[in-house]
């Protein structure tokens, strides 16, 4: 397992250097935790952020992204707050500055920040073929995918508290992977957009299990992942869980890690029966592997 990078920094110190301007003396300093993996593209960022004095309101920003952050205990105020980022696959190497703001009860501004460094990451690419309905969708099909479009927006935008038990997530089949996070694929010779997720090896029917505690948000089909689940994870931490020949749970229903979703299969566009398992933060994608890792739970 890669090594997990813990880093802390008084944000007084950090700050100072980041952003002068927004480092002024009455400002409360921030204590700023964060856990990855490494940084590098497609890999997701556990910020903990902790105060002197109790906060009313958090938010950072991180590569242009904002950090949707909530207390620790789901309580507000609160001297501990927690949230997720990532580094998109876009990302240019080199440095980069996570910062944080928030706001006592009694009006006093609090601001931290803290300097990192990007790491460089190619990705393989990979030649398919699929039906060419998938690679070239009929116009008929048009106005479906504009609706699924706004749907999974929706999804998405969604800001909810992280379940009390979320905790290291576990392999949603017990397949090894047949196809990596963040390929450049190719569909028929036409390039695509990077592969979001990874492909697990999973025969027609095997049990396709939630992957950490959670709530489900999607359950149905949808144009080119077929039969589809998304649970909810909070701080707008979602995985994914696609091509299912059947789901077995409703939205809005509570899942443990390890609980059942539905089965295995090949609905959508694919080659043949596998499980796609997807995570993303808000709408953008990153390797869910990286969630096994239980350094991202400490």
């Amino acid at each position: 397992m890669p090594r997990t990078l813990l880093l802390a920094v008084l944000a007084v110190v950090a700050c100072a250097a980041a952003r002068p301007a927004a480092c002024a003396a009455a400002s409360l300093p921030l204590e700023v935790e964060v856990r990855a993996r490494e940084f590098a593209p497609g890999e997701p960022v556990r910020i903990t952020v902790r105060a002197p004095e109790p906060l009313v309101s958090a938010r950072g920003r991180f590569g242009g992204r904002e950090i949707r952050l909530a207390p620790e205990d789901g309580r507000t105020p609160s001297a501990s707050w927690t949230g997720w980022s990532l580094v998109g696959l876009d990302d240019p190497p080199g440095p980069a500055i996570i910062e944080i703001t928030g706001r006592t009860a009694g009006g006093r501004a609090a601001a931290g920040a803290r300097a990192v460094t990007v790491a460089a990451r190619e990705f393989p690419v990979e030649h398919l073929t699929v039906a060419a309905k998938y690679v070239e969708p009929p116009a008929d099909v048009a106005a479906r995918l504009a609706r699924e479009r706004a749907a999974l927006d929706a999804v998405y935008a969604r800001t909810s508290p992280p379940p009390p038990d979320l905790g290291p997530f576990v392999p949603p089949v017990p397949g090894p992977p047949t196809s990596t996070f963040g390929k450049r694929r190719v569909f028929n010779g036409k390039p695509r957009a990077p592969h979001p997720g990874l492909d697990l090896r999973a025969a027609e029917g095997d049990t396709v299990r939630s992957a950490g505690a959670g709530t489900v948000v999607w359950a149905g089909e949808l144009y080119y992942s077929g039969n589809t689940v998304i649970v909810d994870h909070g701080l707008g931490l979602f995985t994914i869980y696609a091509h299912l020949s059947r789901i077995d749970v409703r939205e809005g229903q509570p899942v443990r890690a390890g609980e059942r979703l539905g089965l295995a299969g090949a609905t959508g566009r694919v080659t043949g029966p596998h499980l796609h398992f997807g995570a993303k933060i808000g709408r953008e994608p990153f390797d869910p592997r990286a969630l096994y890792d239980p350094s991202l739970f400490d």
